[in-house]
């Protein structure tokens, strides 16, 4: 039985034929795209994760003959770049609807944060509307904080609840000082995106979309950014590679199908039965090759056989502008902190520096301390005497602002400063009169009764379940 060999490497087009008479099995060996790398701040991005493989031998396609086949080899991921909003790294294509997300941006409130990496597209193939095999994509990374870099991508997938449920998830973005999240990566179940950092830290990562492995077949979902299936003999270097740190690109995806073509010309030789694979024929003295020919029995046409599989390409139907919404958390915060000896109004009306207060202090509108800390940052301001973050949140004339966008507030460079903060049950602080939020910057009365004080050792897992509240929130 004469075998032909095809194969696929990205090229933003779908491949299509008619399924040719005579093919009895296909095999597949599908790698879907790679998600990106997360861009960089003090700390690096994330890494993006592998996509994944699938393999199946002897499909029967004996009732198919005549149908397109359709191949798609998804791209990997953008990375994410750097910067102050800085976009997120781009989807990784496929067929429409089984792309990768696009990753979270930067965040807007300083010069310099990581982007997530954008989400590895899934390899399909179908026959008629029905995929029958697909790869899924790698997750991208989370970008990197001036405190924590991102997450790496993940290989497991974690389905998005949008629609359709092939399409990967966008990462979420940041509106203050950190980094985006990871985008989700396309697949028979796309994945869901990252979110953005809590405060100036690394984003989350998104998730790889699922496969469809055929009855019977395999599946290796590869392992951080080395992809499954790489001992297959099919297998390129650098196909379905998850992207490095600091916005590295996610490798492209790769497809081989076999057509096991059955034969039922036969001519002997040396007294031997041996199967017609090519016949030729002589056209102003060059020999040509004829790559099939036929016989009709009772009406239907029979391969005598069949060794020319011509696949036509197409871009219309592959490719998605962006992922589905995200289900991630927009970052906030960043930074939000005062200079030691900041006095600090409690609730019985005492004063206390911010560097004493302690977990359970009651401070004046805020309630009770539920979280302490200290960060680095570079970006100190003066307002009106408060020595503070320029990303802190401030009321002024009845409207919250961040101090750095404020008509008070004085920057004083960029050199490092030790800074403290806390956490409060009702998010406010109040000094000199003057009305801040706590770092955690909004509200969440629910989920203080949930986690309790044990928020102080999780803060950051914390922040990245509340949804997506900012500024305009707090106005309204």
């Amino acid at each position: 039985m004469p075998t032909v060999t095809q194969t696929f490497f990205y090229s933003g087009t779908l491949n299509q034929v008619a399924i040719p008479a005579g093919t009895t099995t296909i095999d597949m060996y599908l790698w879907g795209g790679g998600g990106g790398g997360g861009g960089s701040d003090r700390h690096a991005g994330g890494v993006g994760a592998a996509g994944h493989h699938v393999k199946k031998t002897g499909y029967d396609v004996t009732s198919n003959i005549g149908d397109t086949l359709t191949i798609a080899v998804g791209g990997g991921g953008g990375g994410g770049s750097s910067g102050q909003g800085a976009p997120g790294g781009a989807n990784g294509k496929s067929i429409t609807g089984f792309s990768g997300g696009v990753g979270g941006q930067s965040g807007t409130a300083r010069p310099y944060s990581g982007a997530g990496g954008g989400g590895g597209g899934a390899s399909v193939i179908k026959i008629g509307a029905s995929a029958i095999a697909v790869a899924g994509g790698g997750g991208g990374a989370g970008g990197g904080g001036a405190h924590s870099g991102g997450a790496s991508g993940i290989n497991s997938n974690s389905a998005t609840g949008e629609s359709p449920a092939t399409l990967g998830e966008n990462g979420a973005g940041h509106v203050g000082d950190g980094g985006g999240g990871g985008a989700g990566g396309g697949g028979a179940a796309g994945g869901k995106g990252g979110s953005g950092a809590s405060g100036d830290n690394g984003g989350g990562a998104g998730f790889a979309g699922s496969n469809t492995v055929p009855s019977s077949g395999s599946s290796d979902d590869g392992s951080g950014t080395s992809p499954g299936g790489t001992s297959e003999s099919f297998y390129s270097s650098g196909i379905a590679i998850g992207g490095a740190s600091s916005g590295g690109v996610g490798g492209d995806g790769k497809v081989v199908v076999v057509f096991n073509i059955s034969v039922t010309a036969k001519v002997k030789v040396g007294g031997t039965y041996k199967d017609v694979n090519n016949i030729f024929y002589k056209v102003s003295g060059t020999w040509k090759t004829i790559t099939a020919a036929y016989f009709k029995v009772s009406g239907t046409y029979k391969a005598l056989f069949n060794s020319g599989v011509e696949f036509a390409q197409t871009a219309a139907g592959f490719g998605d502008s962006s992922g589905n919404s995200t289900s991630g958390t927009t970052g906030s915060g960043g930074g939000g902190c005062f200079v030691a000896g900041t006095l600090v109004t409690m609730a019985d009306g005492t004063q206390k520096a911010i560097e004493q207060i302690e977990l359970k202090d009651q401070v004046s509108v805020g309630g009770k301390v539920f979280a302490t800390a200290k960060f680095l940052i570079d970006n100190l301001y003066d307002y009106k005497g408060v020595k503070v973050s320029g990303t802190h949140m401030v009321k002024e004339d009845g409207i919250w602002t961040r101090v750095q966008d404020t008509k008070h507030g004085v920057s004083l460079g960029n050199d490092e400063h030790v800074v403290y903060v806390f956490g409060s049950e009702n998010r406010r602080i109040i000094i000199n009169g003057i009305e801040f939020t706590d770092y955690f910057e909004l509200t969440e009365q629910q989920e203080l009764v949930n986690h309790g004080e044990g928020i102080f050792d999780n803060w950051q897992n914390h922040d990245r379940q509340i949804h997506d509240k900012n500024v305009n929130i707090l106005n309204a």
